[in-house]
């Protein structure tokens, strides 16, 4: 594993038209600061509101910590090879108070080590998840518990999931990556 590098396909599900978007979307619609995340989003149509449903919920989440959400994220965009999420959520990681070091270690070939045992503890419970097992080891999960405690335990759990889903959508439609820095200093794409 290493930083996902760019979409080497050729082929990719285009983004709706900016009207398409401003449709779906609402007035909140703005082709200079919307993520091309949310615009292809947009382009599911009646899907939409649900889509944009989990993402508030996984980014406004009570008690979850930015930091660990850009962790997990990362973490996703690494072991599902995810160039969109990486590129995005590296800068959100940082505006969420991650270090250039932390970072590098989440992007890590193997085990993550190094950086804070929470952190380490959430990337080793994304790639249980999203490896063969697809699932947690008994040690990982108490792990979870014993740290974050049942009702965190189940909104990180929640989190890892949505970010498969999110990277697997990412990947089979090409989002494009940002071409302009619409990142800014946001630790969340809406």
């Amino acid at each position: 594993m290493a930083k996902p590098q760019p979409y080497r396909a050729t082929v990719a599900v285009p983004l709706p038209e900016h009207e398409v978007a401003r449709e779906v979307v609402g007035a909140d619609y703005d082709p200079l600061t919307t993520l091309n995340v949310m615009r292809m989003m947009a382009g599911t149509g009646d899907m939409f509101t649900g889509l944009v449903g989990m993402v508030r919920a996984v980014f406004g989440a009570e008690g979850i910590d930015a930091r660990h959400r850009e962790v997990i994220i990362l973490r996703a965009a690494v072991v599902l090879d995810s160039p969109y999420e990486w590129q995005a959520n590296e800068k959100m990681a940082a505006n969420a108070g991650l270090t250039p070091a932390e970072i590098d270690a989440i992007a890590a070939d193997g085990a993550v080590r190094g950086i804070a045992d929470d952190y380490v503890l959430l990337c080793r419970a994304a790639d249980e998840m999203y490896g063969a097992t697809h699932t947690l080891a008994d040690d990982t999960l108490s792990g979870l518990l014993e740290t974050f405690g049942a009702d965190l335990t189940r909104k990180y759990i929640t989190t890892i999931a949505w970010f498969s889903l999110l990277s697997l959508f990412l990947n089979a439609t090409r989002v494009p990556l940002e071409t302009t820095d619409k990142i800014g200093d946001r630790t969340s794409p809406l």
